[in-house]
C-alpha cells in the first residue's frame, strides 16, 4: 500500500504545474552575489500582468509609501532586491496555489501568507536572519501541501487515526505515505530548481536542527508557522496553540534565542499587519 502511496505521490509531484516561471527566475537571480534590482527588474518586465500587480502591492497601504510609486525601476529603488523579490513572489503564488491545489486552496494560500508575515516579523526579533529570506521560505513552507491535499480521503483518515494514537502528524504521514509534507514540498520545490537554502529550509523546517545550509533560518520560520497557526486556534490557553498541528521544536528556542512568551507578545502586530496585508492582496 505505501508503495502504491509513495508513486501516486510522484506521479502527482509531476503533474504540478512548474512555479510561474518569471517568479523562479526572479528567486535566483536574488540568490546571487551583488544581484541589484534592475536585473529583477529586466525579468519582471516582461510579464506585463506581474508588472501592474506588483506596483498595486507597492502602492497599497501595506506597503505605505507617501508617494505613488508608477514604475519598477521605482519601486526597485524604493524597496530593494529581497522585497522585491518578494513582491513577486507574492503576486505569483496566490493564483498558483488556485490553479493546482485542491480542497480549500484559498485557507491554504492564506496561511501561507500568514507563515510568511510571521517568519519576517520573527525574523526581525531574532536579528540574525535576512528577514526577506524568511518570508520567502514562510510563503513556500509548505507548498507540498498542494500534492497532500489531492490525496484520497482514505489516507488522511489513516494519517488521522495515526496522530489519535499519539504519534506526530509529521510521523503519522511518513508513517501512511512514507515521506512527509515538508518532504514532499522541498522535492517539488528541487523540480523547481529554486535556491538550495529555501530547499533545505522547507525540508528541515520541522527539525531545524537538521538543516544543514541556515539552521537558524529553519527555526526562524519553524516558530513563525506556530505563531500563524496560533492565530487559528479557538477559544483558550493560547500558549497552548503553539504547535497545535505539527508541534514545536525545543532546539527551535535555543537556536533562535527566543522564549515562548516573546512569540505570544507578538500575536496582535501579527493580527493587525495581516488584515493589511490581506487586503493589499485582495486590491
Amino acid at each position: 500500500m505505501m508503495v502504491e502511496t509513495l508513486r501516486s505521490l510522484v506521479t502527482d509531484m509531476r503533474s504540478i504545474a512548474p512555479f510561474p516561471h518569471v517568479a523562479s527566475t526572479v528567486l535566483s537571480l536574488a540568490a546571487k552575489p551583488g544581484v541589484v534590482p534592475e536585473q529583477l527588474i529586466e525579468v519582471i518586465q516582461t510579464d506585463p500582468g506581474l508588472t501592474g500587480k506588483v506596483l498595486k502591492l507597492c502602492n497599497s497601504a501595506y506597503y505605505g509609501f507617501q508617494r505613488e510609486i508608477a514604475s519598477l525601476e521605482e519601486a526597485g529603488n524604493m524597496v530593494g532586491v529581497r522585497t522585491l523579490t518578494n513582491l513577486v513572489l507574492t503576486s505569483c503564488s496566490g493564483r498558483y496555489f488556485e490553479e493546482q491545489g485542491a480542497g480549500d486552496t484559498e485557507h491554504a494560500w492564506q496561511s501561507s501568507v500568514a507563515t510568511a508575515v510571521a517568519g519576517r516579523m520573527v525574523a526581525q526579533v531574532v536579528g540574525r536572519v535576512d528577514a526577506e529570506r524568511a518570508y520567502t521560505s514562510g510563503l513556500l513552507l509548505n507548498v507540498g501541501g498542494l500534492i497532500l491535499a489531492r490525496l484520497e480521503g482514505d489516507e488522511q483518515v489513516r494519517i488521522d487515526a495515526e496522530v489519535a494514537a499519539g504519534r506526530s502528524r509529521v510521523h503519522a504521514e511518513r508513517v501512511v505515505l512514507g515521506m512527509s509534507h515538508a518532504e514532499v514540498g522541498a522535492r517539488l520545490v528541487t523540480r523547481w530548481m529554486l535556491p538550495e537554502v529555501l530547499i533545505d529550509t522547507l525540508r528541515h523546517h520541522h527539525a531545524p536542527e537538521r538543516a544543514t545550509l541556515d539552521p537558524t533560518l529553519a527555526a526562524t520560520v519553524h516558530l513563525g508557522e506556530a505563531l500563524a497557526e496560533s492565530l487559528e486556534a479557538e477559544d483558550g490557553d493560547e500558549a497552548e496553540a503553539f504547535g497545535a498541528r505539527y508541534g514545536v521544536s525545543d532546539a527551535a528556542w535555543s537556536m533562535t534565542d527566543l522564549l515562548p512568551h516573546v512569540l505570544l507578545e507578538l500575536r496582535p502586530r501579527l493580527q493587525t499587519e495581516l488584515q493589511d496585508a490581506r487586503s493589499a492582496l485582495a486590491a
